[in-house]
């Protein structure tokens, strides 16, 4: 039993200091959370929302059409940002068209 122990106990060991060396390692930042990368990458400068956004909305309501691009929205390459006009900025919203459906002439 001895015999088995002594390995078994270095191997865990080992294991346990490979596990801890990256968190001394220096952060990278991650591509996907990199704000000046993705301002680079905008069209516009800051990023302009081009349809009415209600102030109290959060990202949540946001990723219904933009995660997958629901009705012809650009899809988010970041859907973990909820906070979409700390960024993005309310451009010039159109008054929405009357349909003119269901009315009696």
């Amino acid at each position: 039993m001895k015999s088995i122990l002594r390995p078994v106990l270095l191997l865990t060991a080992a294991i346990s200091l490979t596990m801890t060396l990256p968190a001394f390692a220096e952060e990278q930042p991650r591509p996907e959370l990199d704000l000046a990368a993705d301002a680079q990458r905008s069209q516009s400068d800051p990023p302009v929302i081009p349809h009415a956004v209600k102030p109290n909305l959060d990202g949540e309501g946001c990723n219904a059409c933009h995660l997958n691009g629901v009705k012809g929205a650009p899809p988010t390459s970041h859907p973990e940002r909820l906070n979409c006009t700390s960024c993005h900025v309310q451009g010039e919203v159109k008054p929405a068209r009357k349909s003119g459906k269901g009315k009696k002439k």
